[in-house]
């Protein structure tokens, strides 16, 4: 497989020398591209309500590939099909940025984050170039980086709105203090929710005793993107199950030919989370949301190297559970 490259060149050819200063600057303007793709990906692979932990995200560190500081190469060894994903993806990015007609209307509130942070970025890639340019794509065959609609990409990065259509994961309780008033909460955080009129006053109760919902309405973000407030909410759905396609720790991800598939619930007397898969014997129990997905995953990870990846033979109960994780991935040759 060719790596992928990304070299900083003058602009002017007859000027070979390249500053450590620009060089470096650029290196770190296309860690912060990755780190912010690679956070994207998580957040919709996982689901993930909060921050996304540092453990996660460390996944997406890149590596100097040369001591003149003006090539970077990033490592997608092994099964890390995760970071090659997210380069695939920054590519992607650098391709469409100098079309921002071409971007996707964003889907929800969090994509909408994303996309304004993607879009800070580039911008600020953009403007510690200046002189210089940026190569970049697989092996010999470099694209070169452009952005002559600056101006439509930093209005985007420039956006400071703080409420945005979309929808939040969590359970839905009254106000211990405040009677009139209802909260929603992922098990870190709970904060207020209030109702669309097509939502009937009689209805919100029922939502409390449903344990986790979607609420879908305009939900408020602070400063740092977390959910403040979900106001005018139109709809409360349960999710009996929730398919994950692919499986992320720490330390390694698992693409998945067919998802695994876990039953969520919430332990109102314990104040807990859970996630069941009965068919692998996965059960999570967790204080919030995305603690109880991010242990779901570890122990997945740990039944397919037990399990799928033992040479040892198995009988029973466990070559069920083998047989079933090998089902789940691609057949490799």
């Amino acid at each position: 497989m060719q790596p992928f490259n990304f070299k900083v060149v003058p602009t002017d050819e007859e000027n070979a020398h390249v500053p450590v200063s620009v060089a470096g600057q650029t290196m770190v303007d296309v860690q912060n591209l990755i780190s912010d793709i690679g956070a994207m990906m998580i957040r919709q692979e996982l689901r993930l309500q909060n921050a996304i932990p540092a453990s996660l995200t460390r996944r997406f560190d890149l590596s100097m590939g040369s001591a003149s500081g003006t090539d970077l190469g990033a490592s997608t060894d092994g099964e890390d099909t995760l970071m090659l994903d997210a380069l695939n993806q920054l590519v992607r990015e650098l391709d469409v940025a100098n079309m921002p007609d071409t971007w996707s209307e964003p889907g929800n509130h969090r994509e909408a984050l994303a996309r304004r942070k993607l879009a800070g970025d580039i911008v600020a890639l953009s403007d510690h170039l200046e002189g210089y340019d940026l190569r970049y794509g697989k092996g010999d065959d470099l694209k070169k980086f452009r952005l002559t609609h600056k101006e439509a990409v930093r209005e985007v990065a420039d956006d400071t709105s703080v409420s945005f259509q979309g929808a939040v994961i969590g359970t839905i309780s009254q106000d211990p203090v405040r009677k009139n008033r209802w909260l929603i909460s992922n098990g870190r955080d709970s904060v207020p929710i209030t109702f669309a009129s097509n939502i009937s006053s009689t209805d919100i109760p029922l939502f409390a005793e449903a344990g986790p919902l979607i609420a879908s309405g305009t939900v408020v973000t602070g400063e740092d993107g977390e959910v403040r407030e979900v106001r005018a909410v139109v709809g409360c759905y349960s999710f009996p199950t929730v398919k994950f396609h692919r499986i992320i720790t720490a330390n390694r991800d698992i693409v998945l030919l067919n998802p695994v598939e876990a039953n969520p619930g919430f332990n109102t007397k314990k104040g807990l989370w859970t996630l069941d898969c009965e068919a692998l014997g996965i059960s999570e129990a967790k204080p919030s949301w995305d603690e109880c997905v991010i242990a779901f995953h570890e122990y997945f990870t740990f039944l397919f190297e037990t399990y799928a990846e033992s040479e040892d033979e198995f009988e029973g109960e466990e070559k069920e559970i083998r047989d079933l994780l090998l089902s789940m991935v691609p057949v490799t040759v």
